[in-house]
């Protein structure tokens, strides 16, 4: 986990964001603004780094990634 700038640089160059790493995808969180993005973990050039989805965290979102790895490990314990 490291915290540093994301996507919404721009808007908000202060707010620090944590990085999640989940096997081929990075999670990038700004608790400061709530928000999330899903960045290609193992993205070679730069342009390929940029977010591919990006938004609010809502408010059960722990709710469904519990769920989610609950799941996951069902699969793979």
């Amino acid at each position: 986990m490291s915290v540093h700038g994301g996507k919404s640089k721009g808007r908000h160059p202060d707010a620090p964001r944590e990085q999640f790493e989940v096997a081929h995808i990075t999670f990038e969180l700004s608790a400061k603004n709530k928000t999330f993005a899903l960045i290609a973990g193992e993205a070679v050039t730069a342009k390929d780094r940029k977010p591919l989805f990006t938004g609010i965290v809502p408010k059960d979102m722990w709710k469904q990634l519990t769920r989610l790895a609950a799941r996951v490990k069902e699969i793979q314990p």
